[in-house]
């Protein structure tokens, strides 16, 4: 027996075929490009600056971070986070110091103190008691839970915060000494 075979003569027209392929061409090249082009994200920028640390036990007890270079900073976009012993406080320029209204503990130091921390500029974090009889420095915010002390020798992490980003600009240890 002979099969009567019908060919199919129905098929997508060439020139929706190559509209087809343009369009899935476009949609890839916007995907790709959205990736590389950096659409996609939507977080912003950390500065990039770094410090020195000098903590020094004398008097009211400080600890500077020397700007050594990088972006130029604000002041009130700036966060100090101290950790020792599974504990953490986090200052800024807007904490004020118990007992003194007018004490921030974070501010800056340098020949303009205009707000902006640039290359030179210091950073200086101040404790509320420098106890030289207990050998610590205590800081004594009204927003947190308990006071933070870390001891004269103490190995302290630190971190110098962005707040916009919440990361981290730069961080490190030092031993307050």
């Amino acid at each position: 027996m002979k099969g009567i075979y019908r060919k199919n003569e129905e098929a997508v027209s060439p020139v929706i075929g190559v509209m087809l392929m343009i369009v899935v061409t476009i949609i890839i090249a916007a995907v790709v490009s959205g990736f590389a082009g950096g659409m996609t994200s939507s977080e912003s920028k950390v500065p990039n600056a770094a410090f020195t640390v000098h903590p020094n036990l004398n008097g009211n007890g400080t600890i500077a971070f020397h700007q050594t270079g990088g972006n130029e900073l604000m002041l009130d976009e700036i966060l100090v986070q101290l950790e020792y012993d599974d504990k953490s406080i986090i200052l800024s320029n807007l904490d004020n110091m118990t007992g003194h209204a007018n004490f921030n503990y974070l501010t800056e130091m340098g020949g303009d103190a205009d707000g902006f921390i640039t290359g030179g500029d210091r950073l200086v974090l101040t404790c509320d008691e420098n106890d030289a009889s207990d050998n610590v420095f205590v800081f004594e915010p009204a927003s947190a839970a308990a006071n933070f002390t870390i001891p004269y020798y103490g190995h302290i992490d630190y971190m110098i915060l962005d707040k916009e980003s919440a990361k981290a600009i730069q961080m490190g240890e030092f031993v307050l000494r």
